[in-house]
């Protein structure tokens, strides 16, 4: 806001005789704001009480009767609601005491407020209270308070409490009249109009207070608890009656609900509700019908949620126009608190509670991206987001005016009740009471509980979908312990303030100084007024087009945890000194459009009758037609794996190394003009071979499996002519882990030759014994002989990963018969690492093909064809530097046509908790350091600049038992390095394996080198182990496709599934742009393994080979 025009709207009571005194003080506060814009200091001032007047503090007392281990949300908290209770411009602020009475304080200007509490009657001393909400419930334009509350106590003390504003600074208690005095145990409520009919309905957020034993869940999943069960409450001209049954929520008692948001998310408009539940039930996510009914779409929308789901808050952060989700969790940022907070992995309990309707839960922030076509990508570790310890209220609005909304956290817990050793001497405790049928003192437990304090977290948007870490730049370097928050711009000076509820200590008013610090940046505070009673615009969407472009908005104060934020918008503008348009659309259906709108002042838009309304379409609808159609697919084939748990055989594992299929390859193997196709099996479940017939139909060949090949599991697959008789013959690259020995029959490779009419026999004595778990095949005619030789990548030794397994170059004699030349011909092939792909490519166009591979823990390696005399290792020749990294797959093509081949690689993602650099790498060291016959892997990465060990201490254990004398807590291992684990001797013959770089990456062929280029961030959202290439606009480019994802993962790591299948335009110069989902029409769900473009009866197909699924089919739209 202007300065001038800000201290003349404070001082317009003042009468013409003092205008000098007006003109001083404006010359003293520019004076003030010059010297101050010179200063350095935090974004954020820390305001004295002194100053605010704002005296309160929410003090627990804890006693044997009421703590942590009584009532396990002792320590939540409480809410803060900001809004102008008495329209006069300025936010008021309503802060709830759990134990102490909840104060109300009215804003005077220039953050002095007056505490009036007793006056206005809004006190509520009995009872446990949790969360607040200013609206205005009847609809009279002026902003009443609803209060939750909790506890263990009897029903009655619990009622929830409704404040109506008496216009004149009091306020009468009318919960029971309206219906509203429920005495659940209640976290939160939200305020918004399910039905679109003017009036402002309520969901109330719910919470169980007892513990459900794992055998009782499903009975639970049942039941409709009357305390813990979620409830909603539709509006009827002015009582509230509760639809919850049949509106379709649920209300069982596994719902520890702790944040609730509302927001239209799939864009139909009607208002959705997102529901973040603490524990083992998952998150909800309930789409409006549009008819007062909801459905539970979660699983539908989102691949994984977080486990213990905190706050909430529904932004659109990459200002695309769609809403964005983002919960709070309590994984902390730093190694010392990790490895107290983890506890031991049980992969097979995780399955089971998938399997029985829990999801894929883990405990992290998470922050789903909406694709804008129904699906969600969680990019929280990609963001840098996703580890704040303790967290609880998030809050996105543009902190420092530069048209891109930051975020804020709340956070801390009061006791270290998590930390894994205190729970084992809990544990201990109990037992060893029953055991002496002694009464056990829980208070003297609690007593025993360490607290750390923590500091609340603030983010810098970088708008590139990454956040930065501006905790301590902004202001909120102090350790506390904080809870509810809200925000608002308290003294109308442009830009947002924060008031953060704290435990024990004064609560924070945090005043923005974004105004003097960069007076070049401009802001619009935006007012809605409704006309129905529903005066505040709850719903009401607003985009804000600016300098190019659009920010979109959606009104809802409920944010956060237990909070609500003022009913202003606050729109940071950059540079931009004038806004282009607004468009705002409201529930009713009416649309409004602003234009010439200047910058630096609040307005007020209020809804119009308008003759026209609005016509909302859906998500789904609004794109069509897409680039590519999903349609049943051609080629039927059930995928199943053999459902080997290969943590079991070596705990240290990152990944399985079982789950590889399905592969594809494709080929005319009879002859008739036609595309065919044979698909990869698993172990138990044998791949097949369809013919493709004129209509365009895929059927079953007959070929030959005996009841020996059904242990083998098909890793690569390659049609050519091995024997040089004219037709396509088929190759089987033998990999998978499962329970294979370390040189199993099993992981030999298989050579099927074609009889020119698509009946295969096996060519038992073709190939060498190759006894080692491998994953390619790559085949070219090295020597110029006229026949097809081979490279083959080994992958991995059953149970001895990551040693380095045989790759092998194969000689065909001619005949369709190989022998192994690897030594004598390619000897630093032999050993180069854990293979994933290979190809061969005329490098440097000397009509030589030559080779390049590919592994995981690997660089990129070259080795040049010396006219058909061997491979000569040429790596440092074409990379200025080694580039390792977890590389899983790669395509060649001259992608920027400049007449050579230019390569793309897909590798590991920047989607996870590790992170590599040269600077910083990911090493794995390993040995049988036990000496008891097995390999040792311990992975390492860095965690604020030192290099930890990755596995928790129960991991370690599990992999090295002897260990167990060594750690015999979680304390001792919290500060454990590579260098405290093992001794110097031990790690003098360890070998180690490191990785710099994780992104996917482009390789430009140019001047001899090949030049790294990542490709576009979307591409680093996942592992990417399959790509092909289409030109799907028919410009003469080739186009990308990316897919992968990774599902057999650690438990602690996560699902890594944000890719869809993604869709890259090549321009022909070597660059990619990402097409978006909505528009490419790629919903690949699940682990894609292969990708294979194919022409079925005149159309072009892309198949989709999906682990433990089978084949999918998308057909291109021209």
């Amino acid at each position: 806001m202007d300065t001038r025009r800000y201290i003349l709207n404070q001082f317009s009571a003042i009468s013409i005789n003092n205008y000098l005194i007006v003109n001083l003080i404006i010359a003293l506060s520019f004076t003030s704001t010059l010297s101050f814009s010179q200063q350095k200091g935090p974004l954020f001032e820390l305001m004295p009480t002194a100053k605010t007047g704002i005296t309160f503090k929410n003090m627990l007392t804890e006693s044997p009767t009421a703590n942590v281990l009584t009532y396990e949300y002792f320590y939540n908290g409480g809410g803060v609601a900001i809004g102008d209770i008495n329209n006069d411009g300025l936010d008021d602020v309503y802060l709830i005491g759990n134990m102490v009475e909840n104060q109300l304080y009215l804003n005077q200007g220039n953050f002095s407020f007056k505490d009036i509490t007793k006056s206005s009657g809004t006190a509520v001393s009995q009872g446990w209270k949790t969360g607040a909400n200013m609206v205005d419930i009847n609809g009279d334009g002026w902003l009443d308070i609803y209060v939750c509350l909790s506890g263990k106590t009897a029903p009655d003390t619990r009622r929830n409490k409704l404040f109506i504003n008496n216009k004149d600074l009091t306020f009468t208690e009318k919960a029971a009249e309206y219906g509203l005095d429920d005495p659940s145990h209640s976290t939160h409520s939200a305020f918004f109009d399910i039905d679109n009919d003017g009036d402002l309905d309520m969901y109330l957020l719910n919470h169980n207070i007892t513990v459900i034993r794992e055998f009782e869940f499903a009975k639970a999943k049942e039941t409709r608890d009357p305390y813990a069960g979620d409830k909603l409450y539709r509006n009827d001209n002015g009582h509230f009656v509760d639809i919850s049954a049949a509106a379709g929520i649920k209300g069982n008692p596994l719902g520890f609900g702790l944040g609730v948001n509302i927001a239209d998310v799939n864009q139909d408009g009607f208002q959705d509700i997102y529901v973040s539940n603490d524990y083992v039930e998952p998150d909800y996510l309930y789409i409006n019908n549009g008819d007062g009914t909801f459905a539970d779409e979660m699983t539908n929308y989102m691949q994984h949620i977080s486990y213990f789901s905190m706050g909430c808050d529904i932004s659109d952060i990459n200002n695309d126009g769609w809403p964005d989700i983002y919960t709070l969790d309590m994984l902390p940022e730093d190694n010392k608190r990790q490895k107290l907070l983890y506890g031991p992995e049980n992969y097979e309990h995780f399955a089971l509670l998938v399997i029985n309707g829990f999801y894929f839960q883990n405990m992290r922030n998470m922050l789903h991206l909406n694709n804008t076509d129904g699906t969600y990508s969680e990019i929280g570790q990609f963001s840098g987001i996703s580890n704040t310890d303790w967290s609880w209220s998030p809050l996105f609005a543009d902190y420092d005016n530069d048209g891109w909304k930051d975020l804020f956290i709340s956070n801390g817990y009061f006791r270290d009740y998590t930390n894994r050793d205190f729970l084992k001497y809990k544990g201990d405790y109990f037992f060893d009471m029953a055991r002496e049928k002694q009464p056990a003192d829980t208070f003297h437990l609690v007593s025993t509980m360490t607290s750390t304090p923590v500091h609340n977290y603030i983010y810098k948007n970088n708008g590139n979908l990454t956040f930065k870490d501006m905790s301590d730049d902004w202001g909120f370097a102090n350790p506390g312990f904080s809870s509810g928050a809200a925000y608002a711009d308290l003294d109308n000076d442009g830009d947002i303030d924060l008031i953060v509820n704290n435990q024990n200590n004064a609560v924070s008013i945090y005043r923005n100084q974004t105004q003097q610090r960069h007076p070049d940046r401009n802001y619009l505070g935006i007012t809605l007024k409704g006309l129905s009673k529903n005066s505040r615009g709850y719903g009401a969407k607003v985009h804000v087009y600016a300098g190019g472009q659009v920010q979109y908005f959606e009104q809802m104060p409920t944010r956060g945890f237990q909070s609500s934020v003022t009913g202003r918008l606050h729109v940071g503008l950059g540079q931009q000194n004038k806004i282009d348009s607004i468009r705002v659309k409201w529930l009713t259906g009416a649309e409004q459009k602003l234009s010439g709108i200047t910058a630096n002042q609040t307005i007020t838009i209020e809804e119009k009758n308008l003759e026209k309304p609005y016509l909302f379409v859906s998500a789904k609808a609004a794109f069509e037609p897409t680039n590519f159609s999903r349609v049943e697919c051609p080629v039927y084939y059930e995928h199943l794996e053999y459902g080997f748990n290969d943590f079991k055989r070596q705990p240290l594992l990152m990944t399985m190394l079982t789950n590889c299929g399905p592969i594809m390859t494709t080929g005319d193997v009879n002859g008739d003009g036609r595309e065919d196709i044979f698909v990869g099996g698993a172990q138990e479940n044998p791949g097949m071979l369809f013919i493709q017939s004129a209509s365009g139909s895929f059927d079953p060949a007959n070929f030959p499996v005996t009841q020996a090949d059904l242990q083998y599991t098909d890793a690569g697959a390659s049609f050519f002519d091995a024997d040089k008789d004219g037709d396509l013959d088929l190759y089987l690259v033998s990999g998978g882990y499962n329970d294979y020995s370390e040189k199993d029959k099993a992981t030999q490779d298989r050579l099927y030759l074609n009889d020119g009419k698509g009946n295969f026999t096996k060519a038992t004595d073709a190939l060498p014994d190759m006894l080692v778990s491998k994953s390619c095949i790559a085949y070219a005619d090295f020597d110029k002989d006229g026949d097809m030789d081979l490279v083959l990548g080994g992958r991995v030794i059953p149970g001895r990963y990551p040693e380095v397994p045989q790759s092998f170059f194969l000689e065909n004699e001619g005949n369709g018969k190989f022998v192994d030349v690897t030594a004598a011909k390619a000897k630093e092939l032999g050993a180069i690492g854990m293979v994933t792909d290979a190809s061969w490519v005329d490098l440097n166009g000397d009509k030589w093909d030559d080779l390049v591979v590919v592994g995981e823990f690997m660089a990129i390696e070259v080795f040049i064809n010396k006219q058909g005399k061997s491979l000569e290792r040429s790596t440092n020749q074409y990379f200025d530097k080694p580039i390792s990294g977890l590389w899983n797959k790669m395509i060649v093509h001259d992608f920027d046509k400049d007449g050579d081949p230019d390569i793309v690689v897909g590798n590991f993602g920047l989607n996870t908790q590790l992170h590599a650099s040269e600077k910083e790498p990911i090493t794995l060291v390993y040995k049988d350091f036990d000496n008891n016959g097995s390999v040792d892997p311990i992975l390492n990465y860095y965690i604020e600049g030192e290099s930890v060990p990755f596995a928790s201490r129960d991991e370690l254990l599990d992999q090295i038992y002897a260990m167990r004398s060594k750690y015999t807590d979680y304390s001792s291992y919290a500060d454990a390095r590579l260098s405290t684990i093992f001794s110097k001797a031990d790690l003098k013959d360890a070998k180690e394996l490191k990785a710099t770089e994780l992104r996917s990456m482009y390789l430009e062929n140019r001047d001899g080198k090949l030049i790294p280029h990542a490709l576009p961030d979307e591409a680093q959202f996942a592992p990417v182990y399959a790509m092909t290439m289409v030109d799907y606009n028919e410009d003469g480019n080739m186009d990308l496709v990316v897919a992968g994802n990774q599902s057999s993962i650690r438990i602690r790591m996560g699902v890594i599934d944000a890719n869809f299948g993604q869709l890259y335009e090549g321009d022909g110069k070597g660059h990619f742009k990402y097409v978006s989902q909505s528009k490419s029409g790629f919903r690949f769900t699940g682990d894609t393994k292969s990708l294979d473009v194919i022409d079925v009866a005149g159309e072009q197909f892309l198949l989709v080979g999906v682990n433990n699924v089978g084949i999918e089919a998308y057909k291109l739209n021209k």
